[in-house]
């Protein structure tokens, strides 16, 4: 219904959305929450959203109050214009869109905040059927669904400033595998909180 209305709430936004950008859940919101909680205790640094899709995460972010860029990368054509429609509408100026792969065009050690919802099902993730609309580049990170959160990870060892947060949304049974990677990349006060559902939802490591 989202896509044939064209339009889906998120953070109160009424974004823009065609078949090119996943559809923004409720559950997506809890990244916004932590990140907003958070901040206040950040070293400065720019704040940056991986695999922005339709911009909902980083567009909520700019809703705040605060001056810190935001920077929402994503990979893909469809979705990236979708997103520059939304930052018009709704970027006050603080969203800078940027076409790359997850860390890659960003400059070492000049984040605070790395936050991201990524693809995070598996090849042959039994509920791929029932998101057939959706696109399968935002959903799908590989055989395991855990490797997008390797890549993620690594990287940002290397653009995270000390002291700086990493945010990351995964699926309800992959709260121990995602603080398994945070742990082994050197990562600290690790944490994961669950949704409204109860289920684990978004791990939280700072650099």
């Amino acid at each position: 219904m989202a896509y044939i209305i064209g339009e889906r709430e998120f953070w109160s936004l009424p974004l823009t959305l065609e078949a090119g950008a996943l559809i923004p859940r409720p559950d997506t919101e809890l990244l916004v929450e932590l990140a907003l909680e958070k901040l206040a205790g950040l070293p400065d640094g720019d704040i940056i959203e991986l695999g922005t899709g339709s911009g909902a995460i980083a567009l909520a972010l700019a809703q705040e109050p605060g001056d810190r860029p935001i920077i929402a990368i994503e990979r893909h054509d469809a979705a990236l214009q979708i997103a520059k429609n939304n930052v018009r509408q709704f970027g006050h100026g603080r969203v800078q869109l940027v076409q790359g792969s997850w860390l890659d065009s960003i400059a070492p050690a000049s984040a605070a905040l790395i936050i991201s919802n990524p693809p995070y099902l598996a090849s042959d993730d039994p509920h791929l059927p029932s998101l057939q609309y959706e696109p399968r580049t935002a959903l799908v990170s590989g055989t395991t669904g855990l490797e997008d959160f390797e890549q993620i990870v690594e990287a940002s060892c290397r653009v995270g400033k000390p002291g700086s947060l990493l945010l990351l949304e995964h699926g309800q049974d992959q709260g121990a595998s995602v603080r398994a990677i945070l742990e082994h990349h050197g990562f600290d006060r690790i944490h994961t909180h669950r949704d409204l559902a109860g289920h684990e939802r978004v791990s939280l490591a700072y650099r």
